[in-house]
């Protein structure tokens, strides 16, 4: 199949060599000039278990986006761009990677023309440079219709049909139900972990931590209108166990001085608890602490 995937940071470099690897015809559409150019002469490299792979890739730095079927795995805050070119673009399938929940309105004005599949990656991924990523957690990818086409089936079958040990898919009903479990994760875990400067496993393995952590996720469950709330919590701790030794994507962010998506996770729990009249301190208090953080 072929496909076009958007973004090469660590999860565009994880989606692009795994794809590539199942026999798949993958361009890999940078940012940069200069990274396309290194993709290209040097291939793309993954490390897993300190094992180093390498394989050839097409790597474009346009916004040609010729496939029919695209996966966009930018951050939130670069879709606006995206999407402005996307819309002349004719009828496409579009997978959507990105965390939290502020990407929805920019999908619906693309939903008019070109079918949207939502997805949430469970990967652990770390770029190292241009060519190179750390596989550093194994996970599934979830996706869902964000409306339901017949046409296109045979392309989602298709990728639903991966399952190579490390890096498979799997189709879920409803895109909100998935997306909001997304958001209770990345929305407890990554601004704690982000401000405290903690890997994932310290919230559950220090008592005051964990005491912060549950402390936000009642918060949150209240403003999201989760019912299975003690279901929610344990797969928040699982994930937290699960992923002890890794440092969460926003706690890398403010590491390296770039910009998190803050906005794309609590930013839109808070918008949505001015919506509900819900009061959410500690929330506030994490979104303007990592907002500040950012500003320096």
């Amino acid at each position: 199949m072929k496909i076009g995937i958007i973004g090469a940071g660590s999860l565009g470099l994880l989606y692009a060599f795994y794809l590539t690897k199942l026999q798949n015809q993958i361009t890999l559409y940078t940012n940069r000039e200069e990274q396309a150019e290194e993709i290209r002469r040097n291939g793309l490299t993954l490390i897993k278990n300190d094992i180093s792979f390498n394989i050839s890739i097409n790597a474009d730095s346009s916004s040609e986006y010729k496939e029919d079927f695209l996966i966009v795995t930018v951050k939130q805050y670069h879709l606006d761009k995206i999407a402005a070119t996307l819309k002349k673009h004719s009828p496409k399938m579009i997978l959507f990677l990105q965390n939290g929940m502020g990407h929805l309105d920019i999908l619906s004005t693309l939903s008019k023309e070109h079918q949207i599949i939502i997805g949430v990656s469970e990967h652990g991924a770390l770029k190292v440079n241009n060519h190179t990523v750390i596989h550093s957690g194994i996970g599934k990818t979830k996706i869902a219709f964000y409306q339901m086409r017949e046409k296109g089936i045979n392309k989602l079958n298709t990728l639903t049909s991966i399952n190579e040990g490390d890096f498979s898919f799997e189709t879920v009903d409803s895109w909100k139900d998935m997306l909001i479990e997304k958001l209770m994760v990345n929305a407890a875990i990554n601004p704690l972990t982000a401000l405290l400067r903690v890997r994932n496993g310290a919230l559950i393995e220090n008592h005051y931590y964990k005491e912060m952590l549950m402390s936000l996720f009642n918060e949150i469950i209240q403003v999201l209108d989760v019912h299975n709330g003690e279901q929610m919590l344990q797969h928040v701790l699982h994930i937290c166990e699960k992923t002890s030794e890794n440092e969460s994507s926003m706690y890398k962010d403010i590491q390296m001085g770039s910009k998190t998506e803050i906005d794309a996770i609590l930013g839109f729990v808070v918008k949505r608890a001015k919506q509900k009249n819900v009061n959410i301190p500690l929330t506030l208090f994490l979104y303007n602490a990592i907002k500040g953080i950012e500003a320096k």
